[in-house]
């Protein structure tokens, strides 16, 4: 007979009232032994092979094990039989591997939380060697007696520190010095996700060098860029750095320490102080410090804005070469020569922002080919700039561009002849055509005025009209342009209905031509 273990113990607390009254442990106990294979009594399935049963648990139970509630698909399965049981527990490591620890507070947390060390515990046992996958979530409202539960597991994470691959923390900044015995042990851990409260802090009470020896360390997630200073990074070998509040200083100091980085993913926060003004105030061997830089490496570059309207670009007015001379041209430098992936979440203007800038001569070389664009509103005068802006990259393949809130007649086909072809003028001339490249076409767009079952004129004629005008066979030999291959639009309303668009696009579709109409963002940062 099986020995009750801290499993079978917080999956029996987590059951009805109703099976706890009628079942007592002795009657589950006989009942589990009851169950032991004996062929060919038992159906087909107690027959299979172990190799087959674990291939089908695996896929039954592709979610993690959360500590304190998701106890339950494990302990079924092992209910199931003996047999099962055994395998489970004894001939599938990785299935204990990924672990979650919830720790909310709740009534239930607070009846199940103390089972949770031992749980923990048991689940290392069963893992053997494997490396480990870890989820903390304990935020500081949590009771006192939670409390004292959470900090026993968050201790014995750590003690098994060695054999993290990926954690996952959500704590608050007051405990993160329980960590530090985890110093020098880090030497499997590639992925690091790190949220504290209060989530807007800046800088930690006390330096932290937990995790700059982590040899194999190259994905950081952070609530909050913390100063270097009090929190000490592997800067140098990074491949992924991402984080919700972060200055445009700091996201510059950042591509500077990190050579090797291959995707930033940043939101930023208004700028303290102008860049610019210390450049210049700088002397001579300060300037060359702080000199733009050409970062080789970055491939994917996020940048989402939570400071006012219009200083999104700065980030790249930073960037750029600081003038020895009036003439600026002579000076140009590709920034991020290798970046093929930029998302931007732009607020109301910023467009002509950048567009001034001249990014493709300064900041983007050849390799772009991918581009999102997002949050762009519902006034006319938001679109200034966005032709500029793209007609600085023409070897765009793919755009995303949305959400373009409240359509309403006046906004919509300024986005459209935006992207149509231009007409031949009087003299026979013809203008330049805006991505030139351009194969994939994403749109998000809320006509929230638009309701009903059939949808006015102005608001599908420009789209079909567009869309044909960058498929024509012409297209390609007066523009030297390729033809439109993809054209997804993505309805950000719900109250939009979604058949009219589908059935007004509907006489568009041919062979080599993909249209598809759906619901949601599809840009998303």
């Amino acid at each position: 007979m099986c020995p009750l273990d801290p499993l079978r113990e917080a999956a029996s607390a987590d059951e009805s009232s109703e099976i706890r009254s009628s079942h007592s442990l002795l009657v589950l106990e006989s009942a589990l032994d009851g169950h032991k294979v004996s062929p060919p009594n038992h159906p087909p399935i107690c027959r299979l092979p172990v190799e087959l049963l674990i291939r089908i648990f695996h896929e039954v139970l592709s979610e993690p094990m959360s500590v304190p509630f998701g106890c339950a698909q494990l302990w079924y399965l092992g209910h199931i039989c003996i047999r099962w049981r055994l395998i489970i527990s004894s001939e599938m490591p990785l299935l204990w591997s990924t672990i979650e620890l919830n720790f909310r507070l709740s009534a239930r947390a607070a009846r199940l939380s103390h089972h949770s060390t031992e749980i923990i515990r048991v689940c290392f046992e069963r893992t053997r060697d494997c490396l480990l996958t870890i989820a903390f979530t304990c935020p500081s409202d949590v009771g006192a007696t939670t409390r004292d539960d959470w900090l026993r597991c968050l201790d014995t994470l750590v003690g098994v520190s060695n054999r993290w691959k990926a954690i996952d923390l959500f704590i608050p900044i007051t405990v993160l010095s329980r960590l530090v015995p985890a110093k020098g042990r880090l030497d499997s851990l590639q992925t690091l996700s790190l949220s504290l409260e209060p989530q807007n802090a800046r800088s930690l009470p006390h330096a932290m060098d937990v995790f700059e020896d982590a040899p194999k360390l190259t994905s950081v997630t952070m609530s909050s860029h913390l100063s270097f200073d009090s929190f000490r990074l592997p800067w140098n070998q990074l491949a992924i750095y991402r984080t919700q509040r972060m200055e445009v200083r700091n996201c510059i100091e950042i591509l500077r320490l990190t050579p090797n980085l291959h995707a930033l993913h940043a939101k930023l926060e208004r700028p303290r102080g102008n860049i610019l003004g210390e450049y210049a105030s700088s002397d001579s061997g300060q300037l060359g410090a702080l000199l733009p830089i050409s970062h080789q490496s970055l491939k994917s570059l996020s940048i989402n804005v939570l400071m006012r309207p219009e200083h999104e670009h700065e980030l790249f007015q930073d960037l750029l070469p600081v003038p020895s001379n009036p003439d600026r041209s002579k000076q140009s430098q590709i920034v991020f020569p290798s970046l093929f992936d930029f998302r931007l979440a732009t607020g109301p203007g910023s467009l002509a922002n950048f567009a001034a800038l001249s990014l493709a001569e300064s900041c983007f070389g050849s390799s772009l080919t991918k581009v999102t664009i997002r949050s762009v509103f519902d006034a006319p005068a938001d679109y200034l700039g966005a032709r500029e802006f793209l007609l600085g990259l023409p070897m765009v393949r793919q755009l995303a561009f949305g959400v373009c809130f409240h359509h309403n007649q006046d906004v919509v086909n300024i986005l459209y002849e935006i992207l149509s072809p231009p007409s031949p003028s009087s003299s026979g001339s013809i203008g330049e055509v805006v991505l030139p490249k351009l194969e994939v076409l994403v749109l998000d767009i809320n006509y929230d005025d638009s309701q009903g079952l059939f949808m006015p004129s102005w608001v599908m004629d420009p789209m079909k009209e567009m869309i044909r005008s960058r498929r024509r066979s012409d297209f390609a030999r007066l523009y030297g342009c390729v033809p439109l291959e993809k054209f997804h639009l993505y309805l950000a309303s719900w109250n939009t209905p979604r058949q009219p668009f589908s059935k007004g696009l509907e006489e568009l579709r041919e062979e080599g031509f993909e249209i598809r109409v759906l619901r949601g963002l599809a840009a998303q940062l």
